[in-house]
């Protein structure tokens, strides 16, 4: 079946493969920030105003939460013993200055020289463009056992930037 033609102009459709890179690279930039607790690059991705709710460990407020976050002793646990974040692929909605992301996320931790999954996640990223480019201004996390809210967010995988978050901008 041939693809239905776009209204959008060539620059158009450049300027959103542009944006789904960029959001892409920041995302995959995540992991590795986290298992290094890179802290120049976690506040290159993360907002100042930014929210992190991590299910079942706490939320962080901007970036002195996530500073708490990061050098807490959950995570430099982690750390010391060997640890990776790694995620899924995530499924982008696009509109505008706005984005979401939708994806599953994975920590495996160094146990015994195996290393087992300690806890997977349903995560939704909020994304805005800024004068720097895209940067996230939320992250919630629920954890897949036995959690409605974890299918929930899941569910939303194709729902774009909430009309409240834009309107609070």
């Amino acid at each position: 079946m041939p693809r239905p033609r776009s209204t959008k102009s060539i620059e158009e459709r450049l300027d959103h493969i542009e944006d789904y890179i960029e959001i892409m690279q920041l995302i995959c930039a995540y992991g590795p920030a986290a298992d290094a607790t890179h802290w120049e690059l976690i506040k290159e991705i993360w907002a100042e105003d930014s929210l992190y709710e991590i299910g079942g460990l706490g939320v962080y407020e901007g970036h002195e939460g996530l500073k708490q976050a990061f050098y807490g002793e959950f995570h430099q646990g982690l750390m010391e013993s060997g640890s990776g974040h790694v995620s899924s692929m995530p499924h982008l909605v696009i509109e505008g200055d706005r984005a979401v992301a939708t994806h599953h996320g994975t920590l495996y931790k160094q146990i015994d020289g195996n290393f087992p999954v300690i806890r997977l996640v349903a995560s939704r990223w909020e994304l805005t463009r800024r004068e720097k480019g895209w940067i996230v201004t939320k992250r919630t996390n629920e954890v897949l056992q036995e959690n409605t809210r974890a299918r929930e967010l899941l569910a939303r995988v194709k729902e774009g930037p909430s009309p409240l978050a834009q309107a609070a901008e």
